[in-house]
């Protein structure tokens, strides 16, 4: 695959990482944890792809260290690292939505005793 092709799939898959990472949160402000994890877990998965295309692009650089860099890969350099942040903020989103619900459910619990 060509370096272009590589970094056009890093920007397309970090770009669904961020994508799924936002709608877990999404997910989890409405009270759907489960799906909200699911979510996660995609954005994971698909981060693990951006990665791999930009590890690969990487150990080319390294073989060819004369081999200019461009814009383009700044671009998709730039995507991965907000889709990596994105995706560890939903998960504490996640997690916090989740620790909010199960205090509602005991406060009622309490509340209905």
């Amino acid at each position: 695959m060509s370096l272009e092709n590589q970094t056009m799939q890093i920007i397309v898959y970090a770009g669904n990482a961020k994508s799924m990472a936002m709608a877990a949160i999404k997910a989890a402000k409405m009270g759907q944890i489960e799906e909200a994890q699911g979510k996660l877990t995609e954005s994971r998965e698909h981060l693990k792809i951006a990665h791999q295309h930009h590890t690969k692009i990487l150990q080319e650089y390294a073989k060819n260290p004369e081999e200019p860099t461009n814009m383009f890969m700044t671009h998709a350099q730039d995507h991965l690292m907000s889709a990596m942040t994105a995706n560890d903020f939903a998960l504490e989103f996640v997690e916090l939505y989740g620790t909010i619900d199960d205090l509602k459910a005991t406060i009622k619990s309490l509340e209905n005793e």
